[in-house]
């Protein structure tokens, strides 16, 4: 195999990490506003845009979202850790 066949396969790799990552953010969150923020989601029209960030979602008392929250972190550890040692920048993953 080819050196640039090898990091094109990272880069597959990678963004299919970054892929799951906003997947499993995006089912995190609908589980959070049909249970522990359900309150937070009545407040907000469908459509409405929100800046959530993963942090809201850590050492919450509903351990289903305490354990999302976790599997996002590592997927994105695990994506900067393959685009650092690789040399990947952001521009080279389509997402």
């Amino acid at each position: 195999m080819k050196a640039q066949d090898y990091k094109q396969t990272l880069v597959e790799a990678i963004q299919l990490l970054a892929n799951a990552e906003n997947e499993l953010f995006t089912a995190m969150v609908n589980v959070a506003f049909s249970g522990e923020y359900r309150e937070i989601s009545s407040l907000h029209q469908v459509g409405e845009v929100l800046n959530l960030e993963l942090a809201m979602f850590e050492d919450t008392p509903d351990s289903n979202l305490n354990h999302l929250s976790k599997l996002v972190k590592q997927l994105a550890e695990t994506k900067n850790t393959l685009m650092n040692l690789n040399s990947i920048e952001e521009e080279d993953i389509e997402c």
